[in-house]
């Protein structure tokens, strides 16, 4: 058998780490029982346009393009991107009232909405059932020992991009195997600048702190 180098072992393990996350989240607890998440891995052209996409909106969500410029700095080293998606309808006939309309009917009939990061109205157990797919995502990435974050503003990202067709509702898991936990510290990708003239206006109540925005008692 060939010495494999270390290079060569971490990008396999990678892989097949991302496989092994897919697997936890298609197999985690639903409502219902039904498996009706989508889900995909993005190749790192698709990461580098969802960070100059985040970073486009500057003047919008600062903190999209703050994790624009985190994703850029992400992909200098074995990394990857998992989207999960699902669609907004429900599909249980439950008729809990949690969506804002009487009955899950009504809520199929109403007119969808677009936004930036979804399409709504939607299910509130199609919302559970897909951040506990995401939590199972990530809770395997961990017991895996990769670098792991859960990501909204990279996710609505490939959702405008259409980086996953089909769905309405869209949530991703961060993974990287670089040396440092990339994910630890990113508020070093704000600026003095980013930080007095935007950040204060958007988030008034958070001031900077040890691991980024803490609320100021």
């Amino acid at each position: 058998m060939p010495v494999r180098e270390m290079t060569e072992l971490i990008q396999n393990g990678l892989e097949r780490a991302v496989e092994l996350m897919a697997v936890a989240a298609h197999n985690s607890f639903r409502f219902g029982d039904r498996n009706t998440i989508k889900l995909v891995s993005l190749a790192t052209e698709d990461m580098v346009e969802i960070a100059e996409f985040c970073y486009s909106l500057g003047d919008m969500s600062p903190l999209a393009a703050r994790d624009g410029r985190f994703l850029m700095e992400l992909v200098k080293e074995p990394c990857a991107l998992i989207l999960i998606g699902d669609r907004r309808k429900s599909d249980f006939n439950y008729n809990c009232g949690a969506c804002g309309y009487r009955t899950c009917a009504e809520l199929n009939k109403a007119e969808a909405i677009e936004s930036l990061t979804a399409r709504g109205p939607s299910c509130q157990f199609k919302n559970i059932n897909l951040n506990i797919a995401v939590n199972a995502a990530a809770s395997m990435a961990w017991r895996l020992g990769l670098h792991c974050r859960v990501f909204s503003t990279l996710a609505f990202a490939a959702f405008a991009l259409n980086k996953m067709e089909g769905v309405d509702l869209a949530a991703c898991v961060a993974v990287s195997t670089a040396k440092n936990d990339p994910f630890f510290n990113r508020h070093q990708y704000w600026t003095a600048e980013h930080w007095d003239e935007i950040f204060k206006k958007e988030f008034p109540t958070f001031t900077r702190g040890f691991i980024g925005a803490v609320e100021d008692e």
